[in-house]
């Protein structure tokens, strides 16, 4: 069976010191968990790793881009017709 655990607030998981940790706070791991994963994803740490998983050339970085922002302006008119 699972535990009821008292809502624990954010600054009580906060480490001193630490950017990316999280303090379990009466034994409330999900909280910690949940804690963590919100600041994983708002460092954007995990993007980076997925970015340098393979190397893409500078020359295709900015071909993406391009077309990105050629798509971008595209869809931006398409509304302004609208």
């Amino acid at each position: 069976m699972s535990k009821r655990f008292k809502k624990v607030r954010r600054e009580a998981m906060i480490v001193p010191g630490r950017f990316r940790a999280a303090k379990v706070v009466n034994g409330n791991i999900e909280a910690a968990l949940r804690f963590f994963k919100r600041q994983m994803k708002d460092s954007d740490v995990l993007q980076e790793v997925r970015d340098r998983q393979e190397f893409i050339k500078p020359s295709a970085v900015k071909r993406r881009q391009k077309q990105q922002a050629i798509r971008k302006e595209y869809i931006r008119r398409l509304r302004e017709e609208n």
